[in-house]
């Protein structure tokens, strides 16, 4: 996890009685370990021999590619974990302002717009850093170690599920953005976003079953 956080303290925090981390943070992290899995199945291609005196070269450097990619994505997603709790807490912050006078109650207003629209873009990127992990996977699913294709696959069906909670959270507080104009255009690259990754998804996994039938894995 980020800095002194331990995955076990982050579920401790996860499982209490408390409004953060939540939702959002639980697909930051899902999604980080997407990523690692992707990460992992890069590296032991790049350390199989066989693969090294099949495919040469060229491989070596997608590979090394991917790997190091990956594991940013996995750091970010991380550091989104934690970020995506604060943006929450600042939106619970700008609920709680005074609101007895007008001015109050306009400033109040203008505090829990921006809060939501920042509580907003987070939970959209860890979407797109989760579809980045799927499209990393797709290429270590055809070119990489063949027996770690299950490590792959794991890694697709979290990284897709990940997306679509993070997905969830955008369009929660979409509900209350009064900004039209950006309702919009995060509802309408949301819904291309999950259709996407479904359509992915399905794609990937039909090949790990073809490339199962043709290894005779059963």
């Amino acid at each position: 996890m980020t800095g002194d956080l331990q995955i076990a303290d982050f579920l401790e925090r996860l499982s209490a009685a408390t409004p953060t981390p939540g939702g959002g943070s639980a697909a930051a992290l899902t999604a980080s370990v997407a990523a690692s899995l992707v990460a992992m199945v890069a590296a032991l291609t790049l350390s199989s021999k066989k693969s090294k005196e099949q495919e040469g070269p060229e491989l070596a450097a997608q590979m090394g590619a991917i790997l190091e990619e990956a594991r940013q994505l996995r750091d970010r997603l991380l550091v989104l974990t934690e970020t995506d709790a604060a943006a929450f807490e600042r939106v619970m912050a700008a609920y709680k302002l005074p609101k007895a006078s007008e001015a109050e109650r306009a400033q109040r207003e203008r505090a829990i717009q921006a809060a939501l629209k920042r509580a907003t873009e987070i939970p959209y990127e860890v979407a797109l850093c989760a579809r980045r992990v799927l499209e990393l996977a797709e290429i270590v699913a055809l070119k990489g170690l063949k027996s770690a294709l299950s490590d792959v696959s794991a890694g697709v069906y979290l990284a897709e599920a990940a997306l679509q909670a993070a997905l969830l959270n955008v369009e929660i507080n979409l509900k209350s953005i009064k900004d039209e104009g950006l309702v919009r255009r995060y509802g309408q690259l949301g819904r291309e976003l999950s259709e996407w990754a479904v359509a992915r998804r399905a794609s990937l996994i039909l090949r790990k079953e073809d490339a199962e039938g043709e290894n005779g894995v059963k």
